[in-house]
């Protein structure tokens, strides 16, 4: 099953690109036709356009938040806390349940330059433990770099996203583009059937013969 439906998927594909190119031999092919035919095939060139445009974008951005990252980076440095306080649980006032634990620590950096302050620690800290902790060139609190990982997945979001709205632009035109030659080809459909209904069906004979008869 799954290799008869790439069979006539192929197939498909096959007929719509020999339409849009004109090479198609088929003489009940109609213009309406070829010009759906075209629409596909520039939806389908608009879409790996749009595919390439997106990963440009992701790679861009990853390339920016890593020069950024590394910028930042240089002026952080890991250095160690002692913890003053046993981890306190903070709670939240609309529950009343536990969210974090939170110690007073110190630590010193630049060397010589002693800090203090509040940490997030597990509930489990003591006071007395030594903790690890991200501090700027001022020895100011701050948080970790971004992982690669991280900045990986940013830029994934930011491709996709961009691809997305490509995607629906290119979708909306061909669905305006499909429908217009549709109706076109409904309008054709009705003017031929107009001409040909009257002798399909014999009215055009009897009429002829309902005139012959009133003039005889």
């Amino acid at each position: 099953m799954p290799s008869t439906r790439r069979t006539r998927l192929t197939q498909a594909v096959g007929r719509h690109l020999r339409r849009a190119l004109g090479t198609e031999r088929n003489e009940l092919t109609r213009p309406v036709d070829r010009a759906r035919s075209r629409a596909l095939l520039l939806a389908a060139l608009a879409l790996g356009l749009a595919t390439l445009v997106g990963a440009a974008s992701a790679w861009a951005d990853f390339g920016s938040a890593e020069r950024d990252a590394a910028a930042a980076a240089s002026h952080l440095h890991r250095t160690d806390a002692v913890l003053l306080t046993p981890a306190l649980a903070t709670t939240d006032a609309d529950h009343g349940t536990a969210v974090r634990y939170q110690a007073t620590a110190t630590w010193i950096y630049p060397p010589g330059r002693r800090h203090t302050g509040t940490l997030e620690v597990s509930r489990h800290a003591t006071s007395g433990s030594t903790v690890k902790l991200w501090v700027k060139d001022t020895g100011r609190l701050s948080t970790a770099p971004p992982r690669t990982t991280e900045l990986i997945a940013s830029a994934v979001c930011l491709g996709l996203l961009v691809l997305g709205l490509l995607s629906a632009l290119v979708a909306s035109g061909l669905g305006l583009r499909l429908g217009s030659l549709n109706r076109r080809a409904c309008t054709a459909w009705q003017r031929s059937w107009a001409e040909v209904e009257p002798v399909w069906t014999g009215r055009t004979s009897r009429r002829r013969g309902n005139n012959d008869s009133r003039r005889g």
